[in-house]
């Protein structure tokens, strides 16, 4: 009688045990497919939050859940959203997953393959991407396209496309190719810049970029010979000498009178901001420190800086997070408040994801209780990631 009496209470114990351990299972299943579906939400909090619980969620559970939704949701938006968190986990079968997207049906898709392969170029790609340049019209893939191209300029086949695209199709496309090919420091291709810095028009300020950052001798004499163009190019050159190494100081003073003593509406206001985003998007110090002065101003100004501190902050993160880091207090909360107002303007997913998780990362990498590691935590929570 004993026996059984011990069975029946080992029995009435131990089910409810296994009852628990099921049920603490299938919410957090359940919760991640719905945060997951939540990404399309139509209210922006429900989708921030959504995102926010994603990447809190362990990679050995979301990866999993997100490559499926990236593959295979009913709701492109969803598919969409989901590559761009995938993204942020830094998975090892994440480049099979962009080889396969790259040809997939959602634009929004495809330029967030291309994005990811700009940034881990594959040289065994560029007979994939050079056929996708053939066929390839979005106007917002094809410049993700020709960055993920770009970034492979020792290929000699890339280099030849390359150099035809300065020239073809309209000017937004041609302005995505030049920009490319600066950031990339595309030195075959400066003959080809050089020849539309000559040409004035919308291309002018793109074109004396894009040689100021590719540099060498070449480029410098294009620049330093330039004398008419556009208001726009007429600023930029300010902003190319400076990245070639030419009187930085006095070609930045320059810029920061202009954006100024004008109403930032203005051309001549717009195209002095402009070369102040792209020096400060070269790891330039005292171009950051400009925009975040001049940030002070109310109005247009304002919301102005607001989108080239950010902007700069997307292509050098952890730069930018350094120099907020090392900034006074209150130029630190300027900036905070520059960044939030910035990506809230912005339409930059993949990138802001990037930034995100450089964030992330620079937060594991400082000491517990260090000045970095509390920059890093203010950053996730104000900026809502």
């Amino acid at each position: 009688m004993f026996l059984i009496l011990l069975l029946l209470l080992v029995g009435a114990s131990s089910e409810p045990r296994v009852r628990v351990r099921v049920q603490a299972a299938t919410p957090a299943a359940s919760d991640l497919k719905r945060n997951i579906a939540n990404l399309s939400a139509l209210d922006f909090p429900v989708r921030m939050h959504a995102a926010r619980l994603i990447r809190r969620t362990p990679g050995t559970e979301a990866v999993p859940a997100l490559v499926e939704a990236a593959r295979r949701d009913t709701d492109e938006f969803v598919r969409y959203r989901a590559l761009v968190l995938l993204t942020g986990f830094n998975d090892p079968g994440t480049p099979a997953l962009m080889r396969e997207l790259m040809h997939d049906r959602n634009d929004r898709i495809r330029e967030v393959a291309y994005k990811w392969l700009e940034r881990n170029p594959d040289p065994k790609l560029a007979p994939a991407l050079l056929a996708a340049l053939q066929t390839e019209e979005s106007e917002f893939v094809r410049p993700a396209l020709v960055s993920a191209l770009a970034a492979l300029g020792s290929d000699a086949a890339v280099q030849r496309a390359m150099m035809g695209e300065i020239g073809r199709g309209l000017d937004f496309f041609r302005s995505a190719v030049i920009d490319a090919l600066g950031r990339h420091r595309a030195a075959y291709a400066v003959d080809g810049i050089a020849a539309t810095s000559r040409l004035e028009g919308p291309l002018q300020d793109d074109a004396l970029l894009a040689l100021g950052r590719i540099g060498g001798t070449r480029a410098s004499a294009t620049i330093t010979g330039f004398t008419s163009g556009t208001p726009e190019a007429m600023h930029m050159q300010h902003a190319a000498r400076c990245l070639i190494g030419e009187m930085c100081k006095e070609h930045l003073s320059a810029l920061v009178a202009a954006a100024s003593e004008n109403d930032a509406r203005t051309s001549v206001a717009r195209g002095a901001v402009d070369a102040l985003e792209a020096l400060a998007q070269s790891r330039n110090d005292p171009a950051l420190a400009a925009i975040v002065t001049l940030s002070a101003g109310q109005g247009t100004l304002r919301e102005r800086m607001a989108v080239a501190f950010s902007s700069a902050a997307l292509r050098q993160p952890d730069w930018v997070v350094e120099w907020i880091d090392k900034a006074p207090e209150s130029t630190r909360e300027s900036a905070i408040e520059l960044l939030k107002d910035g990506f809230d303007s912005l339409d930059e997913s993949f990138d802001e994801e990037q930034f995100f998780a450089a964030v992330r990362a620079g937060y594991w990498r400082a000491a517990e209780g260090s000045d970095s590691r509390s920059l890093a935590a203010t950053l996730i929570q104000r900026l809502e990631f």
